[in-house]
This record gives structure tokens, C-alpha cells and sequence, in this order.
């Protein structure tokens, strides 16, 4: 394998400089992305000074040491008589600078820190050379006194900028007393370079940035520092994407009131509101439909004591207030109120909802068995087949998972869901044209249905048949605009967004950055939108915008590795905003996009 910033040097200098808009690479996606394909590697010598780095260095300094035999006045104890050394001329005064390094480049070699850090101070003394200083440092790479590494190596940087060697070393101190993103800073830099293969600086860019991500996601998320976040329960005080909400209870029938109903009861009342708001599929309706089942419950929970006769409208309450708790990937509540709803008063939908709740957890016998109850109350029941199916599906257990949607689709001939699931599942079985059938006969049965093309654009988007699948979420787009309810929501402005920025120009990007804003304002909890559009800013040069957004998607997302990877986006932008407000690194990067351009490879 080639290594990774010989094949990606383009897409590496853009993610750092985010000021190409001609590169396939779109900010710190492919800062990220890239860098997890990159093929491991160990460290670069590191703890070696100057003199030892290499073959070509031990020549150069053999040659040195023939030419150079100067003496220098000493003391009687044997030390240099650094007084009369600094009355020479300036000529002499630099040959005993270089005697005085080689001096304590044989104690180094004899790994005598303390002896050689003596002479190399005393060439130091005599002559502020970056060299100098950056042997100092790898003396202290070797006593492992890490703050004392990084303050010689930014000495001899600050005499000499683009000195790799010392970059390197100071990064790797950084990351020992972790500085996580100083050491990212410098790796960057680093690699604008090219003294050190790309297989030196790409595992320890790729670790500095996972570990900074995952220090400021524990921090959110108050984790200690002897837990991970695998090990936390989530919870989110927000409701996933409206588009998410709309494909969840799109499968099931609209339960728009029940049994008893009394106008005169608040709780009744409350949770006959939820219920419309849930299923008007609209952004304030399912905001509103939360509160209302919270409320029913408390209600009911009160009355409950004294008046055994609500218990199925308790239970329904219960039911669905547990399910917006799974929603919100509070588990342990949501089975909590569910498996008490059941208890009560055992519906289809609660043990669907119960089965969904193991599943999430891996828990495969649960999940099967409570299929089997909702089945037993209700066999004529399209979603329970169709939830079952969908995870056959995802389990891989493809013709378990065929029967269930056809079974679906028999029973519930007027929802879509169970078509696209048999269309996906003959693409997943690598049988494009049973799939294009398939989106054929759900766009006969609902020719108006945005879910049709929506689907039908992914599969295209996978085939990477771009062209094609940009027309069909433009389709799909404008059928969802005219419907009085949310379908497929902004699926199709972030699938058209997305396969559009694939294909490279500054027109793709600048529509696909309005089309992630259109969608940012019309799903606000979407943080598939929001890392789309922080990405487009990035190569718009907007990184503090960028930030917000990555951090916003990481405090909306719905799980740890989905939180980790927006959060590590962010991280890395806000090292490109600092590589931006180097004048000297800027300049660089300025130097290697034109040299690139040049090259005809942007």
C-alpha cells in the first residue's frame, strides 16, 4: 500500500488549509476519514539528536570531524575557559561551537545525558544554533522530561521554522503530556514538509486527534477518566430528526383516540393531544406530542391508586411516553414504563415496542419472543411483521426477512414501507434489476409517495450512478413539498447535498451548501445535516461556523460513535483554524496548493 499522504497530498494540504474548493476532499471529513485507511506504522526516531539521525549524517559529520580538530582553551579542571572562548573572533568562536556539539554528541552516543547536555550548553553559550537546541531536547527525550523537550525544540524553532525534526519530537511530547491538538498543530505542519513519511506522522496524527476527541467527549458527557464512553448509559434530551420520527411511526396505523374517552377528563384530554400531534408528523407535533404523553402519565399514575378502571388508558400512556424515552436512547426508562404498560393492559404496539427496546440492547431471544406475543394478540398485524423483518434484515438473515415484508405488504397493502424494504433487500442480495422491479411496482401502487424515489436515490447514490440519483431526489424533493405531512422529511436535500459534493466543483458546492442549510432550518435536530453543512463550511474558509455545527451534531447525536466522530471533526477543525492564523504555516500551505495547481492536480 502507498502511503497514505503520497496518495492524498492534495486532499491532506485541503483539509489543513480548507482553501481549495477543487479537491475531492472536503475538510475535516477526509482529515478523519482518511487517516483511519492509512496503514499503521511505528515511530520515526524520535529520541535521536541531530548527529545520529542517519547514515547521511554520520558521513556528514565524519567529514566534519576530519576537517574540524580544533582545540579550545580550558580550565584546569578540563571544563572550556568559556571567557577567553567568547573574546575570539567570530570564525573561531563557531568552530569551537561545532567541537563542543560533537563533544557531547559522544556522550549522547554513550547515552551520558548529563555530560552531554553540559557540552551541548556550552555550544549553546557560544553560538544560538537550532541544531543546538534541538540536541538538548533529544537528551531530554531520553530522560523523559517531557516540558523540558518542548521548551528546546520551540526554542530551536523559533530560530528555525520549518525544522522537522524537531517538530516531530516536540509533537510526540506534546502527545506525552497530552496536548493533544499542539501535537496535532505540529504533525500538520509536519506534514506540509515531506521530510518524514507519511507513514511517521499518519498513525500519530490519527491517535492525537481520537484521543482529543474522545478527552472532550468525555468531558460533555462528565465521564471519569477510569471510564469509557462505551460503558455510559445514553440519554438525550432530544428527540432524534423529524425525518427519523416520521420513518419510525410512518409504519404503524394512526391511533387517533381510544376506548372511554371522557371530554370532561384532563388526562384524557392530554393524551388524545399527543396522540393527534404524534401522528400529524409535523416538528412541533411530535414536540408537543412528548409533553402531552408526560403529562397523561403523571395524571393517570395519580389517579391510578384510587381508580382501577383507567388502567388501559394508564397503559397507553405509559406505552408511548416509554417509547419517546427509547427515542431519546434513555433504555432503561423506556422498558421501565413499557414492560409497566404491558402489566396493565397488553397491547400489539407495546410489545413491538418492547421488542425493539431488546433488540436495541442485543438481546435476540427477548426481542423474538415478545414478536411472538404481539402476534398472539393481534396475527393480522403488518407492523409487527414488518419490525421483525426489518431486523432479519439488519441480522442478514435475508429470507426470514423476505417473508416478513411480504406478509406485511398482504396484510397492509397501503403502506410503502414493506416495497422499499423488499427493493433494498434484493440490492442487498446484489440483484439490481429484481430492485429496480421492485421500486417499479411501489411507484405504480403510490406514484406521488416521496419515499420511492428517495429510497431509489440511495441505491443509485451506492452505485455511485450520481447523475441519476441527483434527479431522483430532485423528485423526490418536490413530491415531499407538497405533502401536508412529514414522509421522508429532508432526506432528499441531504442525499442530493451529499452525492453532488462527490462530485467536486465550486458550483456542486456551493448548491450543496444550500441545500444543507434549507435542510438545517427545516429539521433542527438533524445532525446529519448539520456535520453536511459543517463540512461545505470548512471549504467555504467559514471554520468557526464549522465548529458550532460539528459540535451542535455531536450534542444531537444518537450514539457514542456517532458523538465521537462529529466531535473528532470538530477537533480537527478547530486545529485548521489555528493552522490559518499562522502566518508562517499559512504561507506554506499558500506555497503548496500553488505548487499543486501548477501540477495540474487541483
Amino acid at each position: 500500500m502507498d502511503s497514505f499522504i503520497k496518495k492524498n497530498k492534495t486532499a491532506i494540504i485541503a483539509a489543513i488549509a480548507t482553501i481549495s474548493a477543487g479537491t475531492a476532499a472536503i475538510g475535516a471529513y477526509y482529515y478523519y476519514k482518511q487517516l483511519q485507511e492509512s496503514e499503521a506504522a511505528t515511530k520515526n526516531g524520535q529520541g535521536s539528536n541531530d548527529a545520529t539521525n542517519s547514515g547521511k549524517n554520520k558521513k556528514k559529520n565524519k567529514k566534519k570531524n576530519k576537517k574540524k580538530t580544533h582545540s579550545y582553551p580550558i580550565l584546569p579542571n578540563g571544563k572550556p575557559d568559556m571567557e577567553q572562548i567568547k573574546s575570539m573572533t567570530q570564525d573561531q568562536k563557531d568552530n569551537i561551537a561545532t567541537v563542543l556539539k560533537d563533544k557531547g554528541n559522544e556522550f549522547f552516543k554513550a547515552k551520558n545525558m548529563e555530560e552531554a547536555l553540559i557540552y551541548y550548553n556550552y555550544a549553546l553559550d557560544i553560538k544560538k544554533d537550532p541544531v543546538y537546541y534541538s540536541n538538548i531536547s533529544a537528551c531530554y527525550v531520553s530522560l523523559e522530561d517531557h516540558e523540558k523537550v518542548v521548551e528546546y525544540t520551540t526554542k530551536a524553532l523559533e530560530l528555525k521554522p520549518d525544522y522537522s525534526k524537531a517538530l516531530l519530537r516536540r509533537a510526540s511530547s506534546y502527545e506525552a503530556l497530552e496536548r493533544y491538538s499542539d501535537a496535532m498543530f505540529d504533525l500538520s505542519v509536519l506534514s506540509l514538509n515531506n521530510d518524514f513519511s507519511g507513514a511517521s506522522i499518519e498513525p500519530m496524527l490519527e491517535r492525537n486527534l481520537n484521543k482529543q476527541a474522545m478527552r472532550v467527549l468525555k468531558e460533555k458527557l462528565n465521564i471519569t477518566e477510569d471510564s469509557t464512553p462505551e460503558d455510559t448509559p445514553m440519554t438525550s434530551q432530544n428527540l432524534p430528526s423529524n425525518t427519523a420520527m416520521a420513518s419510525f411511526f410512518g409504519i404503524f396505523k394512526p391511533e387517533l383516540t381510544f376506548d372511554n374517552f371522557d371530554e370532561n377528563n384532563e388526562n384524557d384530554i392530554l393524551l388524545q393531544k399527543g396522540l393527534k400531534d404524534l401522528y400529524s408528523a409535523t416538528n412541533e407535533g411530535y414536540l408537543s406530542a412528548e409533553a402531552s404523553f408526560q403529562k397523561a402519565e403523571q395524571g393517570y399514575s395519580k389517579l391510578f391508586e384510587n381508580d382501577k378502571t383507567i388502567k388501559q388508558k394508564f397503559a397507553i400512556a405509559l406505552e408511548y411516553s416509554g417509547i419517546f424515552k427509547f427515542l431519546t436512547n434513555d433504555l432503561s426508562t423506556a422498558q421501565e414504563k413499557i414492560k409497566k404498560a404491558i402489566d396493565l393492559y397488553p397491547r400489539v404496539n407495546s410489545y413491538i415496542y418492547m421488542a425493539l427496546t431488546m433488540a436495541d440492547k442485543g438481546d435476540t431471544v427477548d426481542y423474538s419472543t415478545y414478536f411472538d406475543k404481539a402476534l398472539d394478540l393481534d396475527p393480522n398485524c403488518s407492523a409487527t411483521y414488518y419490525h421483525r423483518g426489518q431486523l432479519y434484515f439488519i441480522t442478514q438473515k435475508y429470507d426470514l426477512a423476505r417473508k416478513d415484508f411480504i406478509k406485511a405488504k398482504e396484510l397492509d397493502e397501503q403502506n410503502i414501507f414493506p416495497y422499499i424494504q423488499l427493493a433494498c433487500l434484493e440490492y442487498r442480495e446484489s440483484n439490481f434489476e429484481n430492485c429496480k422491479k421492485q421500486f417499479d411496482l411501489a411507484r405504480e401502487k403510490f406514484p406521488v409517495a416521496p419515499e420511492v424515489p428517495t429510497f431509489y436515490a440511495e441505491i443509485l447514490a451506492d452505485k455511485e450512478d450520481f447523475e441519476e440519483a441527483s434527479k431522483q431526489y430532485e423528485i423526490a424533493r418536490k413530491l415531499e413539498a407538497k405533502q401536508d405531512k412529514i414522509h421522508v422529511g429532508i432526506a432528499p436535500l441531504v442525499g442530493k447535498a451529499t452525492v453532488i459534493s462527490r462530485q467536486p466543483s465550486i458550483e456542486n458546492f456551493k448548491e450543496a451548501s444550500k441545500l444543507f442549510e434549507e435542510a438545517c432550518k427545516l429539521d433542527p435536530r438533524s445532525e446529519q445535516a448539520k456535520v453536511g453543512l459543517a463540512q461545505l463550511k470548512l471549504q467555504e474558509e467559514d471554520v468557526d461556523n464549522a465548529i458550532v455545527l460539528f459540535e451542535e451534531a455531536s450534542d444531537l447525536a444518537r450514539t457514542i460513535e456517532e458523538k465521537l466522530q462529529a466531535t473528532t471533526f470538530a477537533e480537527a477543525a478547530k486545529v485548521q483554524k489555528r493552522i490559518r492564523a499562522d502566518p508562517v504555516v499559512r504561507a506554506k500551505v499558500e506555497e503548496a496548493l500553488a505548487m499543486y495547481r501548477a501540477q495540474g492536480h487541483m
